[in-house]
């Protein structure tokens, strides 16, 4: 197994990996009693992530085992002018599910960490979903830790 940026031809196998992780919290939404809203447009995404592999700013890691791509993250870099330094942030997180719990997750973040060092990123923020108790017990055991709160504002 490997871990490297995303190519253009890997946008198939990341939207399917996007599309587990969208299915997968719309369904632990529904069974808290928060039915999704919103529904994903196909041709933006396909239009974004062919955006998102030119920018300098926007990291997609990919893990792939036997070219099949098992796992990917969307790393952003922001520059906290506030502060005086950069911090990541992590938009998007996913394992597929059917191999969850062998390490390839943690392969993932320790990638996302190692870029931060060499790339002088000081800060690594994430959003996960309220209902995603796994993902928050595997966030909190590699150190994240619960520090704020996040609003959304739909337009």
């Amino acid at each position: 197994m490997v871990i490297r940026f995303a190519l253009a031809k890997d946008k198939d196998q990341v939207l399917q990996l996007l599309d587990e992780l969208v299915v997968e919290v719309n369904k632990r939404k529904i069974a808290v009693g928060n039915a999704p809203k919103n529904k994903s447009d196909q041709k933006a995404r396909v239009r974004m992530y062919d955006e998102e592999i030119l920018r300098d700013d926007v990291k997609i890691f990919v893990a792939e085992e036997d070219n099949n791509l098992i796992g990917m993250a969307e790393f952003f870099i922001v520059p906290n002018l506030r502060r005086g330094y950069y911090r990541g942030e992590i938009e998007s997180f996913v394992v597929t599910e059917k191999i969850r719990g062998k390490g390839i997750g943690t392969k993932l973040l320790n990638a996302i960490f190692d870029f931060c060092k060499k790339n002088n990123i000081k800060v690594i923020k994430l959003t996960s979903g309220l209902e995603l108790f796994d993902a928050h017990k595997f966030y909190e055991h590699h150190g994240g830790k619960f520090t704020e709160r996040m609003y959304r504002f739909e337009l």
